[in-house]
């Protein structure tokens, strides 16, 4: 109890110190666009302390590169690979991952095959069955041999799930006609200007693709970790992309050639598409029946009446060139105003043409 008592409070002034150094009014650092993960690793440090009950005061130790040799710490370690992506407790350290969160000397041309020494010399007498010591062991080859620390927070990979997520909410944004879902679910990626905005939008929401400055390939590298492509960081792929932006007039177009020509078959070959696939699958498309009028009827003591408290409308006050979607013929009335097909998805707005 009293471990843990040390803990919450160390760790909850040093939350608050933190805090205090931020920017009053919103937190900057959890405005973040799009689907993207970033953390640092001080933040996976501090996360990790709380969960396993590290005492706060042993942050000033961690924070100035000291990591000793005890079992509380090599466990810490072992959860900040965990939490960002670089430690896997099957297939070890994720390197595609780890080189992001460490500077190299520009000067140092051994710094990798140290660090590569290092690693077969720690592992390869090290019990296997204890995780928590090889991921110690691995960082602390990377922290000695590869370069320093970076303090800032970097892009980690997302896991299938938010993938699928971020592909079904592009499907959502984009309004992706039903049709073209019925393809992409059975695998088929037709070359349509939807197919080609969907492609921008998963790059853009996963964060590997930026308005502005186009492909990150880096990012693209660290998400691919579990098949770690060099192509990606190559400089004839960085001439290609380069070649690409803003040759086209249409940055959907740019995406998708840069895609199919160039992206593509590096890493997890057409991984996107294997995600879109998925979500498509995934996609209900709402199917909502228009009901006619409730007839309800009224009885007196005198005579018998019947009252229609809910009349259809006529033909005059219901306008038929707005309720019919060009796109798939289905008749839809909204309760709020908003003129939207809910078979394919199709909106009747002043830029759009769906509607007759």
């Amino acid at each position: 109890m009293q471990r843990r008592n040390a803990s919450g409070g160390g760790v909850a002034v040093l939350l608050t110190a933190i805090m205090a150094l931020l920017p009053t009014g919103c937190d900057a650092l959890l405005d973040v666009p799009h689907l993207t993960l970033s953390k640092s690793f001080s933040r996976a440090l501090q996360d990790c302390m709380e969960y396993l009950q590290v005492p706060g005061y042993r942050y000033a130790e961690y924070a100035a590169n000291s990591f000793p040799d005890d079992p509380e710490t090599k466990c810490l370690l072992r959860c900040v690979g965990l939490n960002l992506r670089w430690w896997n407790d099957t297939t070890g350290m994720q390197t595609a991952v780890i080189e992001g969160f460490f500077h190299p000397d520009p000067l140092d041309e051994l710094y990798e095959n140290r660090t590569a020494e290092c690693l077969r010399k720690e592992l390869s007498h090290a019990d296997t069955t204890d995780c928590c010591c090889l991921a110690y062991d691995s960082f602390r080859c990377y922290l000695q041999h590869y370069g320093n620390l970076v303090p800032c927070a970097r892009f980690y990979p997302e896991d299938e799930t938010r993938f699928v997520r971020a592909a079904q909410d592009c499907i959502e944004f984009l309004q992706i006609p039903h049709k073209l879902l019925k393809s992409y679910s059975a695998g088929s990626f037709p070359d349509a200007p939807e197919t080609r905005c969907l492609l921008r939008c998963f790059f853009l929401r996963t964060g590997v693709f930026h308005v502005d400055t186009g492909f990150d390939v880096e990012r693209l590298y660290t998400r691919d970790y579990e098949q770690p492509d060099e192509r990606y960081l190559a400089p004839e792929t960085e001439a290609r992309l380069h070649k690409l932006r803003g040759s086209t007039g249409d940055q959907c177009t740019e995406v998708y050639l840069a895609y199919r020509d160039v992206l593509g078959e590096l890493g997890r070959a057409y991984y996107e598409y294997d995600v879109l696939q998925v979500a498509a699958a995934k996609m209900t498309v709402c199917e909502v029946a228009v009901e006619p009028p409730a007839m309800t009827t009224t009885t007196t003591t005198t005579t018998p009446t019947t009252t229609t408290t809910s009349a259809c409308p006529s033909t005059t006050e219901f306008n038929y060139k707005e309720l019919n979607c060009q796109n798939c013929g289905r008749l839809f009335i909204s309760n709020n105003g908003r003129v939207s097909c809910c078979r394919c998805m199709k909106s009747s707005t002043p830029f759009g043409k769906f509607f007759f």
